[in-house]
């Protein structure tokens, strides 16, 4: 069972009003309608933004959780959306009540939704007053922003009203523009010494057998398998962090490829060679940008550098099909920055209200690194270089 709670206006704004819905995460498909068609509209749409998304991501991490919809509407018509998860942790040593933004590894991007339009301000503005009052919650954690995301602007009106804040920095995330043209696509990787080793892979594998390049956009059960399969052929297998070693990641990576294909936005790339499975990149191709959010390859075929060559030819594919961007997602890892110089920073907004959340704030961002510095200089000096 869940419950529609609206919350009354809390702005003096005279065109918004400001609604909490909290439930369980079936709360999601309550909205989702209206969450597509913001989607729609929306200065920021992105797949793991979308009620899919956060759906699946509740559904197969957090299915118990106690989820917080702030919701924004102006003549009726929604305008900001904002999924948060209630939480209990601990801060500093103090135990606070939390609310955290439905994010984690796999896709790890978030942000509140936002249409765009000449008062997105004032919408964003009128989503921080209802929330700064919502006595729910002591710390407030919005991971993994972009720079300049309506998560970053409400952030920005929190340490305007005095709230202490944090912004901590992640690694930033690369993308590469799409040449709009076959010729200059071919030119790519700008690595030189890359774009050698790729010429001699193909003409190599040319001299064995078929090299075969394709895109399913179907939520096809054996075409996943086989991508689930090459994925935790290597190293994610070893560590655990492949998609087979977690049953609740398999069904989230089920569930979003289903969802993805329904809607038109699902694409598997495969490049096989004499009908093996060599390298794949699990993609969304949404808005005329191309996200690849899981990528695997073929370890036993390492020397012919098959993670590099999907990605020339999902290029190709792209510039064919008008797409101008491909998002590789994730930190700037050494092989992606060899396709591009482009990131965007990404980062992490951390919120205190009341008294417990100044204290854990006080306790985690002040006295912490201060008698962290103390201590490092007394041991330099009973222990000189």
């Amino acid at each position: 069972m869940y419950t529609l709670a609206p919350v009354p206006r809390e702005t003096k704004h005279p065109f918004f009003s400001a609604f909490a819905y909290e439930g369980g995460w079936e709360i999601v498909d309550e909205l989702a309608d209206e969450w597509r068609a913001l989607c729609s509209e929306a200065c920021n749409d992105q797949p793991f933004y979308r009620p899919e998304w956060i759906r699946a991501h509740l559904r197969a991490f957090s299915p118990r959780a106690k989820v917080l919809l702030l919701a924004v509407r102006r003549d009726g018509q929604l305008c900001v959306l904002l999924p948060l998860v209630k939480e209990k942790a601990t801060v500093g040593g103090v135990p606070v009540r939390m609310l955290n933004a439905p994010v984690n590894g796999h896709g790890g991007r978030f942000d509140a939704v936002l249409r765009s339009s000449e008062d997105a301000d004032s919408a964003i503005r009128t989503a921080w007053q209802l929330l700064k009052n919502l006595d729910v919650w002591d710390f407030l954690r919005l991971r993994n922003a972009l720079e300049g995301s309506a998560i970053s602007k409400l952030a920005a009106l929190a340490a305007a009203d005095g709230f202490q804040t944090v912004q901590l920095p992640e690694r930033p995330s690369p993308y590469v523009p799409v040449p709009s043209d076959l010729e200059t696509a071919g030119r790519l990787p700008p690595n030189a010494k890359l774009r050698s080793q790729l010429r001699q892979s193909r003409r190599r594998l040319s001299e064995q057998g078929l090299l075969t390049f394709h895109r399913v956009e179907t939520a096809d059960r054996e075409a996943l398998q086989r991508f689930y399969q090459l994925e935790a052929s290597g190293w994610k297998h070893k560590q655990g962090s492949a998609i087979l070693c977690n049953k609740e990641t398999r069904c989230f990576y089920d569930e979003i490829a289903e969802a993805a294909a329904r809607s038109g936005y699902f694409s598997l790339y495969v490049l096989e060679f004499k009908g093996r499975l060599i390298a794949a990149h699990y993609s969304f191709t949404h808005r005329r940008c191309c996200y690849s959010p899981k990528v695997a390859y073929d370890e036993e075929f390492g020397r012919f550098a098959p993670g590099h060559l999907i990605i020339q030819e999902i290029l190709r594919d792209c510039s064919i099909r008008g797409i101008k961007e491909l998002d590789i997602t994730g930190p700037n890892d050494d092989w992606k920055m060899k396709w591009t110089s482009e990131v965007r920073p990404v980062y992490h907004h951390l919120i205190f209200r009341g008294r417990l959340g100044s204290l854990a704030h006080t306790l985690r961002y002040r006295i912490r690194p201060a008698l962290k510095n103390v201590l490092s200089r007394a041991d330099k000096v009973r222990n000189p270089r």
